[in-house]
């Protein structure tokens, strides 16, 4: 029998190392830790949102600047949040997602243009 040179050796030991690792099983992820309770509504929160609302020169309970663009941009109707008395209207959906979980803390760290 014929003896392997040192290149098919390597070779050979290389094409089995690759397939063992693409056959391998990858842990499953930990699952994610829940997310705590969102914060309350308070004073101060309705209170930045009543400003947030004077900012377009209505006071109609309805926030028409886009909070997520620290109220640079026009909100949109189809990406509304409400809060409490508020609706927030924002451009996207991105935006929305950043308020949706926890909006007392996003109201709260909000910073006007």
């Amino acid at each position: 029998m014929p003896r392997m040179n040192i290149a098919r050796r390597c070779l050979l030991l290389g094409s089995f190392a690759l397939f063992a690792a693409c056959t391998a099983k990858t842990p499953p992820e930990a699952p994610k830790p829940a997310a705590g309770p969102a914060a309350p509504i308070t004073a101060e929160v309705i209170a930045k949102l009543a400003a947030a609302d004077a900012k377009d020169g209505k006071t109609d309970k309805v926030v028409h600047l886009c909070a997520g663009c620290s109220l640079g941009m026009d909100g949109d109707e189809k990406f509304p949040l409400k809060v409490q008395d508020y609706t927030m209207h924002f451009c996207k959906q991105g935006c929305l997602d950043k308020f949706q979980p926890d909006p007392a803390k996003a109201i709260l760290a909000m910073q006007p243009k």
